[in-house]
């Protein structure tokens, strides 16, 4: 949650490859983290809105 508060303050408006590269230290590969990188990109737009 750290890091994706901090990208969102930084950036607004991430693309998905931001976001990945921005988590990409918090995440394990051996789970699919898809929702979570969804979450990331739903919150950067309803923030915006």
């Amino acid at each position: 949650l750290i890091a994706a508060k901090a990208l969102l303050d930084r950036n607004p408006d991430p693309t998905e490859t931001e976001v990945r590269y921005w988590l990409a230290g918090n995440l394990c590969r051996c789970t699919g983290y898809d929702k979570i990188v969804r979450a990331v990109l739903d919150t950067a737009a309803e923030m915006r809105n």
